[in-house]
This record gives structure tokens, sequence and C-alpha cells, in this order.
């Protein structure tokens, strides 16, 4: 390094001091239907549905049939798996059988909807008016009342993003915040 200042050169050397050469894949999973999904609500901390069971089983058989060494006798690679400490995704990684414990990690959690948690979009319409407005005017800036916006969200998994990269063994995160950063 020479002559880096400023914070985004510090994060870009940052990440690139972190790099590997090692290609290995990296999976983004999305927790099994919750309670909550099927109830269109904020937040909270549901259990999952039969279908979201269904869909953690469905998972594990892909990964098995993915991480499955031939050299090795048919033995499962080892592989890096981190969720978040929310039920619905414990439930899902605790259906994976495979070669690696999970790591639980509180920063990747649900996006913190504050006052509004465990409220259905049309409480919330009815309740907070103007902050739905809000939301839907600059949606990543965007804090729930008492809660998080998608920029704090970014700022909490940064230490995640480091050790994936660091991992050289193949990777599953179990997250909740994908579906919310882009389907909502």
């Amino acid at each position: 390094m020479n002559k880096i200042t400023g914070f985004i050169q510090s994060k870009i050397v940052s990440f690139l001091m972190n790099l590997h050469i090692n290609p290995r894949p990296i999976y983004f999973v999305r927790h099994g239907e919750s309670v909550f999904n099927t109830e269109n609500k904020v937040g909270g901390d549901a259990d999952l549905t039969a279908d979201g069971l269904a869909f953690a089983e469905k998972l594990n058989k892909f990964f098995q049939n993915e991480f499955r060494s031939p050299m090795n006798g048919g033995s499962l690679k080892p592989v890096k798996i981190f969720t978040s400490t929310m039920k619905r995704a414990i439930s899902t990684t605790n259906a994976l059988d495979l070669n690696g414990k999970p790591t639980y990690l509180k920063l990747l959690d649900e996006l913190n909807a504050g006052d509004c948690d465990g409220m259905s979009y049309n409480e919330i319409a009815e309740k907070y008016p103007i902050e739905v407005e809000d939301r839907k005017a600059d949606k990543l800036k965007y804090r729930y009342p008492r809660g998080e916006s998608y920029l704090d969200v970014i700022s909490r998994i940064e230490p995640i993003i480091f050790e994936i990269e660091r991992t050289k063994d193949p990777v599953i995160v179990v997250w909740i915040i994908i579906t919310l950063l882009f389907l909502t």
C-alpha cells in the first residue's frame, strides 16, 4: 500500500488484502417459508410452515448431492455454513446434514423493523401512512421508526463479507435479508 487515503480507498484495500485465489462456490439461500410470510407480516421471529420445512428438506438433498465427493468414497466435502439467529433461518439450517457446523450470527438477522415489527404492510399503512410514503421515496436510506435502514444492514454485514472471502471451503449463507433487499 502506498498513498492510501480516505474511507473508500481503505475499504478497497482491506477487501483486496482478504482475497484469495481458491475457487469455491458461495450459496446465498433464503430461509424456508415462515408463518409471517404467509401472513404478509414484517419482521418477527416466526417458525417455519409445513412448506418451509419441506423446502429445508429439499435444500438438504440438493446440498448432499452438490458436496458429495466421488473421489473420497462418496463422503461429504467440508462446508462453511453461516446463518441468522432467527428461528426460521435456524430451522432451515438445522435440516442441512452436511460436513460443517453452522455459525449463528446476529449480524445476519433481518432488518430491524422497529415499531413496525410483526405488523402486516396494511397495518403499517394504516398506522404510519407518512412512513410508507417515506419508504417508497428512498427505500435504501429509509429507517423504520426505532428500527434500521438498508444502509444500516449493509454496514452491519460487512464483517461477514470478509469472513466469507477468507473461507476456502464452499460457503452456504442462510439469510433473511436477501429477500428484503430484492423483493420488497
